[in-house]
């Protein structure tokens, strides 16, 4: 054991030395999440501002019809109606910018409406635009179109409820925590489980096909102690690497939360409240047979590569692997059960949603930890049986 803790702090020492690995381990898990958060919020905030503040250019093709609404838009400060414009020109002003959308009121649309039946107006705008533009100008005829409705249900002595004989009632059997757990849980896996990846993939290359580069493996290999010893210690740091990677992960998702001004409050106080203590906990006991997963495939793969490139090369299709996952396990549809539960990095991904939801069942998350032990003692024999073959260790 004291091998094993001597071997474990001089290679956890020459991890921590190196930069590139404590860019990927550390300051990158820790400071990307917040950057990303930050980035995405202000963005839409100051679009949706944008949106919201700009002066709209409207071109109105009246056919002498609709003078009523025009008068009700004409009194927005808001907006800037343009007469004499052709139709035929609308799409290609839209999408060059010289306007934000055109109207063009039917011929019939006043005797239409004066006879109780169906008035047209053709609304021609940018989809791929900020959806505030269009709402801007359609909540306008919204009002005309209810009191015209208004005044129409007055002259039958009739009211809203005459022509609206059915209501549905919505009643979501999850609660607003749960829901927005769900939403969440579905996404952080896709963070701390790449981080977790990366995090581990620098140090496994490092302290193996680096010490090849370096010519320091063999001087290791002579070493008085095992070589299980050897290489549990320097398995041991690559694990506690990708395991602090996914820490940060969810630590630098913390401080988002708390020094983003541009969080609306009722969804930052949300997050933070379901991602207690007791959830970040279960997620963390979760990280580490992943890793260990992890590492199982990175250092057999770091072991067999000569050189640091080889190594990138047989590492990255990995990424691919564990990306492919994730994205299958963001699906509302795929369920935690116990099949699901059996599949390595979809079981994780859909036990930190039901974690962070609070919905998690307590079967299927044994089922969960058995099975990730189960794959993490898989990998570490697989690592014990590339590490014990010379032609592996020596190859060059």
């Amino acid at each position: 054991m004291k091998a094993f803790f001597t071997i474990f702090s001089k290679e956890l020492k020459d991890t921590l030395r190196d930069r590139r690995t404590l860019l990927a381990m550390i300051v990158v898990p820790f400071c990307l999440i917040p950057l990303i958060l930050s980035i995405t919020t202000k963005i839409t905030s100051s679009q949706s501002d944008k949106a919201m503040e700009k002066q709209l250019r409207v071109a109105v093709v009246d056919n002498k019809n609709g003078s009523t609404l025009l008068r009700r838009i004409g009194l927005r400060n808001d907006l800037t109606l343009y007469d004499h414009i052709d139709p035929a020109d609308f799409n290609e002003l839209i999408r060059n910018d010289s306007l934000d959308m055109g109207m063009v009121i039917a011929d019939d649309f006043d005797a239409n409406i004066a006879n109780g039946t169906t008035g047209a107006i053709d609304i021609f705008y940018d989809a791929t635009a900020d959806s505030m533009i269009y709402t801007r100008l359609e909540r306008s005829i919204r009002s005309y179109k209810n009191a015209i409705l208004q005044t129409r249900l007055d002259s039958l002595g009739a009211t809203m409820a005459t022509i609206t004989p059915i209501r549905i009632r919505d009643n979501n059997v999850y609660s607003q925590r749960e829901f927005m757990g769900k939403m969440v849980g579905g996404i952080l896996p896709y963070f701390f489980v790449i981080f977790c990846l990366v995090g581990a993939m620098y140090p496994a290359i490092d302290l193996f096909t680096g010490e090849k580069e370096r010519g320091t493996l063999e001087t290791i290999l002579t070493a008085p102690v095992s070589r299980l010893t050897i290489l549990t210690g320097k398995m041991a740091v690559v694990i506690l690497s990708g395991v602090i990677s996914g820490i940060l992960t969810i630590l630098g998702l913390f401080v988002a939360l708390k020094i983003n001004p541009d969080m609306p409050e009722a969804i930052s106080n949300i997050v933070m409240q379901i991602l207690d203590w007791k959830s970040i906990l279960l997620v963390f006991l979760m990280m580490i047979p992943l890793t260990a997963f992890f590492a199982g495939m990175l250092i057999p793969a770091s072991i067999y590569a000569r050189n640091y490139k080889e190594a990138m090369s047989i590492i990255q299709p990995i990424m691919y692997i564990v990306i492919f996952p994730l994205i299958i396990a963001m699906s509302p549809a795929i369920k935690l059960n116990m099949v699901t539960a059996l599949i390595p990095v979809v079981n994780i991904a859909l036990a930190t949603r039901e974690i962070v939801a609070g919905t998690i069942d307590t079967s299927l998350m044994v089922l969960v930890y058995v099975s990730l032990f189960a794959f993490a003692i898989a990998s570490i024999l697989l690592c014990v049986n590339r590490f014990g073959k010379e032609s592996n260790i020596l190859r060059t």
